[in-house]
Formats: structure tokens, sequence, C-alpha cells
């Protein structure tokens, strides 16, 4: 894509840059299809899965669970 962008600096006038002025098939020459199909070998749920027993084994699960209660706690006593 650098290489476009160089083309089309190179070659046009910048203040003169219309629709018509940037030929399709140029584009195209320069698109890597590569780039644009990518596929990604990603587990979502595994990811979840590692994230939440981090979150359990160090601890953080009874901050949240502590904090939620006197949080509720602190709402009703100055909620009116």
């Amino acid at each position: 894509m650098l290489d476009l962008a160089q083309h089309l600096v190179t070659n046009t006038d910048l203040s003169v840059i219309t629709p018509s002025s940037i030929n399709v098939m140029d584009l195209h020459s320069y698109i890597n299809m590569d780039l644009i199909a990518q596929q990604f070998k990603q587990d979502v749920m595994g990811d979840i899965s590692k994230g939440w027993d981090g979150f359990v084994k160090s601890g953080q699960i009874w901050a949240l669970l502590i904090g939620t209660v006197i949080g509720y706690l602190f709402r009703s006593i100055t909620y009116s």
C-alpha cells in the first residue's frame, strides 16, 4: 500500500485528485490479496478460560466480591 501512495503522489498533482483521476486497474495491481484475506487461528473461548483462571488464581475474584458487597451496603446506607 505504501507503493500505491508513493505512486499516487509522484504521478498525480495533489490539487486535482478526483475519483476519475485514479485508475481502478492501477489500484488493483497494488492490492495484496494475502493482506485482505488473512485468516487467524484463534481460540476465543480458550482465551476467555485462561483469563478467568488467572482472575481466580490471583485472588482478584475476592476483591470483586468484597467490593460488590461493600458497595451495595454503602449504597443502601446513603440512598434516600
